[in-house]
């Protein structure tokens, strides 16, 4: 146990020298966290990203600087990192980050590892082909037990019958405020066992327990409960004071003298560096085997740079018609192009027959693992956490579906899909009042200026076939992560409207000289805006549509102040109107909740017609 609780000193150091961080589940982990990477654990010191490598991911973040510690022993991160824990200029943040050495996915926000580790799962059963025989191995705590987007992912997971990832229960009955029997009296045991998982209950500190559970192999995900003690070996053990808090200088000192390392700060033993320098030589001669058998595949950032190689063949696909529909079945449509794209991986959170993402392949599910589609379920927040796993792994470009209202319920994930700036999309349908009869809870006044607001999100709402097609291109070609808005009502094919020129984000779809006012406006709301130029015959207007924020704002200065010209201009979206003062003079919109009825009724209820807004901008300019 000596290399043991010299890893559990080490964390208490890093804690206490940032004055800030978590001791608690490092100190009860790190017997399970040593041996699994000791012992099962496949990975390779030098190169971090090899696909034959097994998972690990911490859904309990805070107990990073046991992570930390690790990572430092492999050789991913210095001792100058862990002495700059939490602070500004160093690698080691309060929660992993996946820009960082070792770390596969950004944890932190509670449950979110527990929905990625299914996405590595997915993705790895994806590369069955391959015979890799990698396992997810995903650690979380009672924080990440109590999360409603772990026991919708323990419950998909369960579903898929993915018999590669093993999840470790960091059983320690204590939360911020206390003992977990505050909030919970349930048997969690019955609980893993009624969704039909494999469970194994080990103490924390058995080392020949946890060799027997990790050793074991089930056609069927695995829980290993590990009943840990939190803080172990402190003199807040089993207390929730071991939660958040440094231990003190003379609470470090004692767990040192307890477990007999000598009181120096971030000491490391010459047996825990022998152990980890012959480790890693170990690893590196199977990484060299591995090798020889010449296994190649390719990371989706390839497949995108292939598909922006072919532009000119996919953009020559759509003819626009003078056709009305809605802009998700111009989607739907585009996406049946794309049927022999094996790289992409599609999904709908119980609502495919309305926002229309399969496109004819096969479902991913127990009974094949080859499919490409994957019915979440209505369970919005571990779809988005796990399509945030799939994209982390970096080989299938996954993309989801549901209405633009639900994407709250997932946006957690969406949040942190953005920081990490993964490859992903998002489709989003039924997206303003346009939805009707479902009525204000249903119709998503304030969620697109929140995905707006998200930083590295693309956000794109089309206004016809045309552009719709520029939508799913940049979501093909462009890395980071991107949203489409559209439409559940029909609309029309607009004139003008360009696939290159969208690409632009804003662009003039009606060009006049010398303008009064210039119109902007996105999605279903353009065709509008050509109605009103046509009830003002004594203005000159010009249109534009604003087909992208993001996009807009990259284009140079002379480009934005061309379509934002010094004359008044009047933006026209059937949402709420926050933001669009950065553009417009006049802002035409909906910052109220909705009203269930026919969606042209609920136009006109909120005044979004011809007529009114016609008058709304006469006044206006006078």
């Amino acid at each position: 146990m000596d290399n043991i609780n010299n890893i559990r000193t080490l964390c208490a150091d890093m804690v206490q020298k940032a004055r800030s961080g978590h001791p608690g589940a490092p100190l009860g982990l790190a017997p399970f966290v040593y041996i699994l990477y000791t012992e099962f654990i496949s990975f390779d010191p030098d190169d971090e990203n090899w696909v034959g490598r097994d998972v690990f991911l911490l859904s309990n973040g805070h107990a990073c600087a046991l992570q930390y510690v690790v990572n430092y022993l492999i050789g991913r991160l210095d001792m100058k990192d862990l002495m700059n824990f939490r602070q500004i200029s160093g690698r080691t943040p309060g929660h992993p980050e996946k820009k960082h050495p070792g770390t596969e996915s950004s944890t932190g926000p509670l449950g979110q590892g527990v929905a990625n580790a299914v996405g590595y799962a997915i993705s790895l059963k994806k590369l069955n082909h391959l015979d890799l025989g990698n396992r997810v191995y995903c650690i979380f705590g009672d924080g990440c037990y109590q999360e409603g987007i772990s026991q919708e992912s323990f419950s998909l997971v369960a579903s898929l019958k993915l018999d590669n990832i093993v999840f470790i229960y960091d059983f320690n009955k204590t939360t911020i405020d206390g003992p977990t029997s505050l909030s919970m009296n349930e048997d969690v045991v019955q609980r893993f066992l009624s969704l039909g998982f494999e469970v194994e209950v080990v103490n924390g500190d058995d080392l020949g327990g946890i060799r027997r559970a990790l050793g074991k192999r089930v056609a069927k995900p695995i829980v290993i409960i590990l009943e840990t003690v939190i803080g172990r070996g402190s003199i807040v053990e089993g207390s929730c004071k071991a939660h958040g808090s440094p231990l003190g200088e003379e609470g470090v000192r004692k767990l040192k003298e307890r477990f007999g390392i000598p009181a120096v700060d971030f000491y490391v033993s010459s047996s825990l560096e022998e152990k980890f320098k012959n480790l890693n030589d170990e690893k590196r001669k199977i990484r060299a085997e591995w090798n020889k058998k010449g296994i190649r595949v390719l990371t989706i950032k390839e497949h995108m740079d292939m598909q922006r190689r072919m532009d000119s063949i996919y953009k020559s696909t759509y003819t626009a018609q003078n056709t009305q529909k809605a802009t998700r079945k111009h989607f739907s449509e585009a996406l049946k192009d794309l049927r022999e794209a094996s790289y992409l991986i599609g999904g709908a959170a119980d609502l495919q027959s309305s926002v229309l993402t399969k496109i004819g392949e096969d479902d991913f599910n127990a009974e094949n693992y080859d499919g490409r589609y994957i019915n979440f379920g209505i369970r919005e927040h571990c779809m988005c956490g796990t399509i945030n796993g799939i994209a982390s792994h970096g080989y299938f470009l996954p993309y989801t579906g549901t209405f633009l209202n639900f994407i709250s319920y997932g946006f957690p994930s969406v949040r942190l899909g953005c920081m990490d700036n993964l490859n992903l999309f998002y489709v989003l349908t039924h997206d303003s009042i346009g939805l009707g009869e479902d009525g204000p809870t249903h119709q998503p006044i304030e969620v697109l200026s929140t995905l707006r607001a998200t930083p590295n999100l693309i956000t794109m709402r089309p206004c016809d076939g045309t552009e719709v097609r520029a939508s799913l291109h940049i979501a093909l070609t462009r890395e980071g992560s991107k949203a489409v808005i559209l439409s559940r009502q029909n609309v029309p094919e607009i004139p003008h409207s360009d696939v290159e020129k969208a690409k632009r984000g804003a662009y003039y779809l009606v060009e006049v000289e010398n303008p009064d006012l210039i119109l902007l406006s996105t999605g279903s709301e353009v065709q509008l805006c050509y109605e009103v130029a046509d009830a003002l015959p004594d203005l000159r207007i010009s249109i534009v549509s604003f087909f992208s924020w993001e996009l807009f704002e990259e284009q140079e200065e002379e480009y934005k102040k061309h379509i934002l010209k010094s004359v008044p201009r009047i933006s026209i979206e059937a949402l709420s109107t926050f933001g669009w003062a950065k553009y417009s003079d006049l802002q035409i919109g909906v910052d109220t909740f909705g009203v269930s009825g026919p969606s042209k009724d609920v136009y006109n209820y909120f005044g979004l017609n011809c007529k009114e807004i016609s008058k709304k901008i006469t006044d206006f300019i006078k």
